[in-house]
C-alpha cells in the first residue's frame, strides 16, 4: 500500500504546476516544454535508480548532489523567467499554500515506509521529521490567506519557516544515511518509488514555497 501512495502522490503532484501553468499566455509551447522537462527527469532518475549508482553512501552523498540539489537550482532558475513570473502573478495565492497540504499525505507514507524499515524512524514525525506541521499549517495559513486576514508579511515569515523545517526534514534523512551505519545497507530508499521523495515531492515543496515567496515579493514590489 505504501508503495502504491507514492505512486498516486507522485502523478498527482507532477500535475499540479498545470495550475500555474494554464494560467499563462504564452504559446502551448512553453505547457509542452514543462511535460518534456518532466519526462527526461523520470528517465534520469529511473536510470539512476536501477543503475545502483546510488546505492552507496559513502561520501560525497550522491542522493543530494545528484538529485536534490539539481531539482532546487533548476526550480530557482525556471521560476526567475519573465514568463513563469507573469504566470505566478495569475495564480490565487491562497491556493499556492492550499497545495502544501499533500506534505501531511507526504508524511503518513514515510511513516508508512518506516513501519515498512525503508524508512528510519528518526525520518519520520515521530524523530526529527517535522514537516508534518507545515501539511496542516497550510490548510490554515490558506484560509487565511483567502479571507484576506493573512498579508504579505505574513505569508512571507510562513515560507521562510516552513523552508527552515524542510531543511531538518532533510537533515534527518541525510544523517541516517550517510552519518550512520544503521541504515547504510538499506537500498529502498534509493529505489522506486521511494527515490520519489527526494526526487520529485522534496522539489515540488521547494517549488510552491518559490513561487509563493516570489509572488509575495513582486506585488511588494508593484505596490
Amino acid at each position: 500500500m505504501v508503495e502504491v501512495g507514492f505512486y498516486i502522490l507522485t502523478v498527482i503532484m507532477v500535475f499540479t504546476p498545470l495550475i500555474i501553468l494554464q494560467k499563462s499566455d504564452e504559446p502551448p509551447k512553453r505547457k509542452k516544454a514543462y511535460s518534456v522537462i518532466i519526462i527526461m527527469w523520470f528517465i534520469y532518475i529511473t536510470t539512476l535508480s536501477n543503475s545502483g549508482w546510488l546505492d552507496d553512501f559513502g561520501f560525497p552523498p550522491r542522493v543530494p548532489l545528484l538529485i536534490v540539489i539539481p531539482a532546487v537550482l533548476f526550480i530557482i532558475s525556471y521560476t526567475s523567467k519573465k514568463w513563469v513570473k507573469d504566470s505566478i502573478m495569475k495564480v490565487k495565492g491562497h491556493q499556492i499554500i492550499y497545495i502544501q497540504s499533500f506534505r501531511i499525505a507526504v508524511e503518513l507514507l514515510i511513516y508508512g515506509g518506516f513501519l515498512n524499515e525503508v524508512f528510519p524512524k528518526k525520518a519520520t514525525f515521530e524523530g526529527l521529521n517535522y514537516d508534518i506541521l507545515v501539511g496542516a499549517s497550510a490548510l490554515i495559513i490558506g484560509a487565511l490567506v483567502q479571507k484576506g486576514i493573512l498579508k504579505s508579511k505574513g505569508i512571507l515569515i510562513w515560507n521562510i519557516l516552513s523552508l527552515a523545517i524542510l531543511s531538518v526534514t532533510v537533515f534527518s534523512f541525510v544523517s541516517s544515511y550517510y552519518f550512520s551505519d544503521i541504515m547504510s545497507e538499506n537500498f529502498q530508499f534509493v529505489r522506486l518509488p521511494y527515490v520519489f521523495l527526494a526526487s520529485i515531492l522534496l522539489p515540488m515543496a521547494v517549488f510552491y514555497h518559490v513561487i509563493s515567496i516570489r509572488q509575495q515579493l513582486m506585488k511588494s514590489h508593484l505596490s
